[in-house]
């Protein structure tokens, strides 16, 4: 049943549009300035006993519905995990914007280039010397990993409630991440937790579904243990797995190559570990 949610939730993502506009996290935001004015004279909010209490309300709230419906009937159980799973997902499909961008770097379309740009590039990422393409190609490794990978690998180990704590977590992070707080720092420590599983086992799968003698050397290269490491070590290996080499001059290349490229290797990686799960279901190892 688990495996069967995941392709009905990634389905609808995909073929269904405008579902973005239902992934609204406005109300956890306004739920944490809410218990901060009432409770942040109280010296155990800024800090992780903060962001339990925080936490704990809606995750407690959807494990008591979902404990509810499975009482009542298992399919009113699997339909409210279903809803759960695709609210989790990503505000957008990445693989119709990198769609865009192609399409615009082929018409040579300067203006939708760079309005595209500034949607898919993740200025945290890039280092001085970044092209466009580099900057786009890094931040769709680490949007990928965040919109799906991550949240697909929480719901496997905690099932809803799973899904949403990593979203919760990871826009309560988009919100704070200028902020230096005790509770801001509890926060990011806690994404660096919840993510360095699921980045590893995403290069794993980016070096199946690309270059393993290039992936697997340059995740060595830059894994140490340290959760603040994630990005790092998924973009490095990300780039082995691609061969990334935009220094070699190829005839007949498309401007787009390298875009389309990662493009690829991310649906790939995707079909690899949704393959690993069908054995597993058909082994017995995941419900």
């Amino acid at each position: 049943m688990t495996l069967i949610i995941i392709l009905i939730a990634l389905g609808l993502d995909y073929f269904v549009g405008g579902l973005g506009r239902f992934r609204e996290f406005n109300w956890f935001i306004s739920l944490h300035y809410y218990l901060e004015k009432r409770l942040a004279h109280y010296k155990y909010w800024d800090g992780t006993a903060g962001l339990i209490v925080l936490l704990v309300l809606p995750l407690l709230g959807i494990f008591l519905l979902l404990e509810f419906a499975g009482h009542y009937a298992w399919i009113v159980e699997a339909v409210l995990t279903l809803i759960v799973l695709i609210y989790c997902l990503s505000p957008e499909n990445l693989d119709s914007r990198l769609d865009e961008y192609i399409t615009a770097i082929n018409a040579d379309d300067t203006d939708a280039q760079a309005k595209l740009e500034a949607q898919l590039i993740n200025d945290d990422l890039l280092d001085e010397d970044d092209d466009n393409e580099l900057a786009v190609i890094k931040s769709t490794f680490i949007e990928s990993h965040k919109r799906t990978f991550a949240v697909l690998f929480w719901f496997l180990v905690l099932g809803a409630v799973g899904a949403l704590l990593y979203r919760l977590v990871e826009h309560l992070h988009a919100e704070l991440k200028e902020i230096r707080s005790g509770f801001a720092d509890s926060n990011h420590l806690l994404l660096g937790v919840l993510e360095w599983p699921s980045t590893r086992l995403m290069v794993i799968g980016l070096a199946l579904g690309g270059n393993l003698v290039e992936a697997l050397p340059d995740w060595k290269k830059s894994e140490h243990f340290s959760f603040e490491v994630n990005d790092d070590v998924l973009i490095k290996s990300g780039l082995g797995a691609l061969q990334y080499l935009p220094a070699i001059a190829v005839p007949d290349r498309d401007a787009s190559y390298w875009i389309d490229e990662i493009k690829s290797l991310i649906n790939r990686t995707l079909i690899i570990w949704l393959a690993i799960l069908g054995i597993m279901t058909l082994s017995g190892k995941l419900g």
